[in-house]
């Protein structure tokens, strides 16, 4: 979808449309689920929470601006959710579970997982182990930058740092995993 059909559904959600919200909840879901999965889990506290993100968006549909309506928004609120949830509940183990190399990867079909080769297998252990040597801090910043594609900015106001420590902390986590890949494949070579 692009942006300006995205701005548009905004506005047409602020000025009373439901169906606009719907195709808004449509187009947001499956990034909305995944992203929530990386936090906690838990799928059904993750539905949940979507639900309630989207019953807020309801009740704040004449006090949300323009500007703040955007996917970031929609991931910020998830993310407090979550948490506010986590906390309440006294079940948070962490603030993401691990992001498994098969998460970063396009879906394999089950042929292709019948076919994948002992090579593939190596380089996917050797990539968990890497992931493994992150934090989940870490592993939440890689995946708001290259699984969702967002800029330093928005992860910065998604995790609630400035800029410059989402910079750090990005290239901070690609120097580590860039590191365990190398020290992993030499120990194979």
């Amino acid at each position: 979808m692009i942006n300006q059909e995205t701005d548009d559904l905004w506005c047409r959600f602020k000025s009373g449309d439901d169906d606009a919200l719907s195709k808004l909840y449509n187009h947001y879901i499956h990034d909305l689920f995944s992203y929530g999965l990386k936090i906690n889990g838990d799928e059904s506290l993750i539905k949940d929470c979507i639900q309630e993100v989207f019953i807020q968006l309801i009740d704040k549909r004449k006090k949300i601006r323009l500007s703040d309506a955007t996917p970031v928004y929609l991931f910020k609120s998830l993310r407090n959710k979550l948490l506010e949830e986590l906390r309440s509940k006294n079940r948070k183990m962490g603030i993401v579970k691990l992001i498994s190399y098969e998460d970063a990867c396009h879906e394999i079909s089950a042929e292709q997982s019948i076919v994948s080769s002992e090579e593939d297998q190596i380089r996917s252990q050797i990539m968990d182990n890497a992931l493994n040597t992150l934090s989940d801090y870490q592993k939440e910043a890689i995946f708001l930058k290259y699984s969702q594609g967002f800029e330093y900015e928005k992860i910065a106001e998604i995790l609630k740092i400035d800029i410059a420590s989402a910079r750090t902390l990005i290239y901070r986590s690609l120097k580590k995993l860039k590191e365990s890949v190398i020290a992993k494949t030499r120990i194979l070579l």
